[in-house]
């Protein structure tokens, strides 16, 4: 709870736009206890004096503002460490409570890096995410058309009831680990520019992204537990130590026993991937076994057909999920390979520079893909010109 009050802080703080319903979720925040209320008015003081010098002074290297940003938010925190008011209260919260502003300010720093107004080179037409039809099809062949930010009731027998609850598709009733007989699969399709959650029966929680597939069974059965995915999805799978889960790619299989992940198996990608976040996974590729651990990520390349296991900022390949992207010095080919799957766009670059280009922050997910290029503008000499669903990038 307290993360997403400070995210919205954050927000605040960097000029982000704010919904009504946020502001009143923070106003009611404050109200609980004095202790909430200091902390407010000390994050939005101290931290908003740290804004405006970097809004000022940021220059035109998102790297170094960030450092400054850094240095100036350390003082910050020693100074206030002195004051009696903190000593009062929890050090450790507030210092963890700064810490988590400080991470959202990442994204104005994208922001104030080329403050000159109305000199933006983005041109084109709006191209924005959320308008494709969810689809589930059910084992007998039946199509149905899943309405978003519903509830409504798709199945209801004796065994089984799968209902749809705003953007969540749930299995529940009985989990029969003696059921017999053949398997009935269903398959949830999600669009380009959507997004939606399933529940599986045994309660493994499972996020699909942008233009993709899961082919699951309406029940599990006594053995392994089986999901052959196309495309990106987050699990969270829940634990079972006698039936060991599996995510079927085609390319890449994953065995856990109750973990969070996150799987990248686009067929269009000339990668897959899985980043493991908690537990322990095994990943089974090219006719060898991996193990994995907390933090790391395995890749496969399609073209060179080399696997490797790397350790990784986590975040920056599950922030997706949370309605945000991050970067972290990230080429601009590989933020415009994830921004064409969420958008179905298509990206040309005009000059292979362009591609080589870093940028480092974070940025809002649900907003017209514009807006995300304006930013970018701002901290590097690149345009974008957008034609229908095509992007031309250039160095200037």
């Amino acid at each position: 709870m307290e993360d997403e009050i400070l995210r919205i802080i954050a927000a605040e703080l960097v000029g982000e736009p704010v919904a009504e319903e946020e502001r009143v979720r923070v106003n009611r925040w404050r109200g609980v206890s004095r202790e909430n209320e200091k902390m407010y008015r000390m994050v939005t003081g101290e931290l908003g004096e740290v804004v405006r010098l970097v809004r000022l002074k940021g220059g035109l290297d998102s790297e170094k503002a960030y450092e400054r940003l850094e240095g100036e938010m350390q003082k910050t925190m020693i100074k206030l460490k002195k004051k009696e008011k903190v000593r009062r209260m929890s050090w450790w919260r507030y210092g963890a409570s700064v810490a988590g502003v400080l991470l959202m300010l990442g994204v104005g720093v994208m922001v104030w890096m080329k403050p000159e107004e109305g000199k933006l080179r983005v041109t084109g037409e709006r191209v924005e995410p959320g308008s494709g039809q969810v689809v589930l099809t059910l084992g007998g062949g039946e199509v149905v058309l899943l309405k978003r930010d519903t509830s409504e009731l798709i199945l209801a027998d004796t065994a089984l009831r799968i209902t749809n609850e705003r953007n969540t598709l749930v299995y529940s009733g009985i989990e029969s680990k003696e059921a017999s007989g053949e398997m009935i699969y269903n398959t949830l399709t999600v669009p380009a520019n959507g997004e939606y959650q399933l529940v599986l029966s045994d309660g493994t929680k499972v996020f699909l992204n942008s233009g993709s597939e899961i082919r699951y069974p309406e029940a599990f059965g006594e053995g392994r537990r089986e999901v052959f995915l196309k495309g990106e999805a987050w699990f969270e799978v829940a634990k079972d130590s006698e039936r060991e889960f599996w995510v079927r790619t085609g390319m890449m299989d994953v065995k856990v026993l109750g973990t969070s992940f996150n799987v990248n198996a686009y067929e269009k990608l000339g990668k897959v991937a899985m980043t493991l976040v908690e537990g322990s996974v095994e990943v089974a590729c090219v006719g060898k076994s991996f193990r994995i651990v907390p933090g790391e990520q395995f890749v496969y390349d399609k073209n060179s057909r080399e696997a490797d296991v790397r350790m990784v900022d986590t975040e920056q390949y599950t922030s997706w999920k949370d309605g945000y992207y991050k970067f972290r010095q990230t080429t601009l080919e590989e933020i415009m390979t994830t921004l064409s799957i969420w958008y179905e766009v298509n990206v040309f670059y005009q000059n292979e520079s362009a591609k080589q280009v870093e940028f480092t922050g974070k940025v809002k997910r649900y907003e017209d893909i514009r807006v995300l290029l304006d930013k970018f503008e701002q901290t590097e000499n690149v345009t974008f010109d957008i034609k229908g669903n095509n992007v031309f990038i250039k160095v200037r």
